[in-house]
């Protein structure tokens, strides 16, 4: 997998855990995401939310201004079901590409939230 550069804009105290799953993806995609999924939580949570269930609350985000893609994306990374509202089980069915297009969710969402 090639390791994209820390998104721009990734607050500074969440750039050591983005770090960590980038070094972790390659020998362990399941733990990358659940590192990644952790930091898109606390990324939602600094934007006011709670951040339990992903879906509920990125909708929530898009009825605030957030473009509409995002939530394309993430039903793209298949975390809309119940795998938003249920941070402890995640469905890797093909690992490495999982962890991909997790990673570029969360450019994109860094990348598009204010």
């Amino acid at each position: 997998m090639d390791i994209e550069q820390t998104p721009e804009g990734l607050s500074p105290k969440l750039i050591p855990l983005y770090g960590e799953a980038m070094k972790i993806v390659e020998a362990s995609p399941a733990s990358a995401c659940a590192l990644l999924r952790m930091l898109l939580q606390m990324l939602i949570q600094e934007r006011g939310l709670r951040g339990r269930d992903l879906h509920k609350d990125i909708n929530t985000l898009v009825d605030r201004g957030a473009p509409v893609g995002l939530l394309r994306a993430l039903d793209a990374i298949e975390l809309a079901g119940s795998e938003s509202r249920q941070p402890g089980q995640i469905n890797l069915v093909n690992g490495h590409k999982d962890a991909q297009n997790m990673v570029m969710f969360l450019h994109l969402f860094v990348n598009q939230m204010p």
